[in-house]
């Protein structure tokens, strides 16, 4: 009798490693964090806000996959510094709105915007809106991001 005492939970126990073995366990998804420095930021009034898009369509269609919003109490030198932290891996690109007056979109004089804006590694000088190409980067390490505030 003891020796089938210890075969018993020797055996139970290979059951339960093979049962959980069987399972099909995946390991997390690494992610990943996004340094950015945002220059050029006239006041501290409002907030900076940030748009990730991942797509040309999503970015017509102005449908973030993820906004944040970022006082800007920070603001030293007219620049001011964050970090996003873990988001998965993937093309992503940043769209910038400093909101001013809060009102969480861009406000517009006669033909222009009257709030600044800004993308990931772009600085746009155009009339029109950039494409998604001009300012996406591929999010497969930590990454470092320059955004520079314009104002019309």
């Amino acid at each position: 009798m003891t020796l089938t005492k210890p075969l018993t939970e020797y055996s139970f126990v290979l059951l339960v490693v093979f049962i959980l073995s069987s399972f099909n366990i995946k390991s997390p998804i690494k992610t990943y964090t996004i340094s950015i420095k945002i220059t050029n930021i006239r006041n501290n009034k409002g907030f900076i806000q940030l748009q990730l898009y991942r797509s040309q369509k999503t970015f017509e269609l102005e449908t973030p996959y993820k906004t944040i919003r970022i006082s800007k109490q920070n603001v030293t030198d007219k620049t001011l510094l964050y970090q996003i932290k873990g988001i998965a891996p993937s093309n992503y690109g940043i769209a910038l709105l400093d909101d001013e007056n809060g009102n969480k979109k861009m406000d517009y004089g006669w033909l222009y915007p009257k709030e600044g804006f800004g993308f990931s590694n772009y600085y746009h000088t155009g009339w029109s809106k950039p494409t998604f190409s001009n300012f996406k980067f591929c999010l497969n390490q930590n990454e470092f991001v320059n955004m520079k505030i314009r104002y019309m």
